[in-house]
């Protein structure tokens, strides 16, 4: 006989099963996230993969020590699936050092430091099929690696909370806090799978695994709804400026400055030099651009600085226009989000532009709300 069931370790295995469907709930959720906005050439969003990998081994690794601890009887499996139980679960911090190793990373911390740590990380894992017992001194010793890469992660993760802004740090900020609640209940797991304690003991401290797991996950259900796109961390100071047009008569509907700092304010400077004056200058750019026979232009390369555009679907046959310092997918994804939204919340008004007779412009200050939200993510 493989498999033996008794009704506590059913009820046992049962518990555990609550936070097992969650977690694999929350993974397919920041894998499909992801896949979502993997056309849109944002790749800090990788980190969706990194969280959503993290939380699929932690609950499938203990899954199998539980398998093997409560119901194989079968000397020879319940070694094969009690190893392979403690190996998936070392790989939770793994698999999240493996996403975050990216150049783009590099401006928060050091890759080599993040290399060397996934490299010390997977020693327990080998430890886990060469070593005679799980039980040996090496094997506990080793897990201290799995433990400084884990802390490695966090501090990552905080880094990413500091460098982020809007609703993305909030996000951010919630996976943290309760992966951090998750994290304990890996400790309570390692504890019962070691079997150090009575069993009595080991039991409380299985339940409040189990509990403490369950707590975490819920915490991380409020980061995964609705999580925004993840910029380039510079994206927000690339910013200059933002002008939406009517290609009728080339008069401008909406126009957004989108300097933060000092600094920033040169290129303003040198923007209303090179257009001679100001709006009206950019204004004869869409002019020309609306006028040409060729193909749209997207991207015009002035001086220092870049203008970006997007066109409206008909019939809101506007254009927009964001000029940024340098050429950032973020930017090209921002300016697609600021059409989507515009062309929602004025659609009567757009639609019926050429009846208006009235300050145009007037009309369209109200997007200022609309537009401090979507600058925080």
């Amino acid at each position: 006989m493989f498999v033996q069931i008794e009704y506590g370790k059913e009820l046992q295995f049962l518990a555990y099963l609550v936070p097992v469907i969650m977690g694999i709930q929350l993974s397919i959720y920041f894998y499909t996230h992801y896949k979502k906005l993997k056309d849109e050439d944002l790749p800090l969003n990788i980190i969706l993969l990194a969280f959503g990998s993290f939380i699929l081994f932690i609950v499938i690794g203990p899954l199998f020590i539980q398998i093997a601890r409560n119901f194989i009887v079968n000397e020879s499996v319940y070694e094969i699936v009690y190893r392979i139980g403690w190996a998936l679960t070392f790989f939770s911090t793994i698999v999240f050092s493996r996403f975050i190793i990216l150049k783009e990373f590099s401006l928060i911390i050091n890759l080599k430091v993040a290399k060397t740590l996934l490299i010390l990380n997977c020693i327990p894992v080998f430890c886990v099929f060469i070593l005679p017992s799980l039980q040996s001194p090496i094997f506990i010793g080793s897990i201290f690696f799995v433990v400084l890469n884990g802390l490695y992660i966090i501090r990552f993760q905080i880094i990413l909370i500091q460098k982020s802004i809007g609703r993305v740090r909030a996000k951010i900020r919630f996976f943290l806090f309760g992966a951090l609640i998750s994290l304990v209940a890996l400790v309570f797991a390692t504890i019962v799978g070691l079997r150090v304690l009575p069993p009595i003991i080991n039991e409380i401290m299985y339940f409040i695994g189990v509990l403490d797991l369950f707590i975490g996950f819920l915490i991380i259900y409020f980061s995964v709804y609705n999580f925004p796109p993840l910029y380039e961390f510079e994206w927000r100071d690339n910013l200059i400026k933002l002008f939406i047009f009517n290609p009728n008569n080339f008069k401008t509907l909406y126009h957004l400055d989108l300097v933060q700092n000092s600094h920033s304010n040169n290129y303003s400077e040198n923007i209303d030099r090179i257009f001679s004056k100001g709006i009206s200058g950019i204004e004869k750019i869409i002019a020309l651009i609306t006028n040409t026979k060729t193909e749209r232009i997207n991207k015009i390369q002035q001086e220092d600085f870049l203008i970006m555009f997007e066109y409206g679907n008909t019939p809101f046959s506007l254009i927009y226009a964001l000029i940024v310092k340098k050429d950032l997918n973020s930017s090209k994804h921002l300016l697609k989000i600021v059409r989507i939204q515009f062309e929602s919340f004025f659609k009567e008004i757009i639609l019926n532009l050429d009846n208006i007779e009235e300050d145009q412009e007037s009309i369209f200050t109200s997007f200022n709300d609309m537009m401090e939200e979507i600058l925080q993510g």
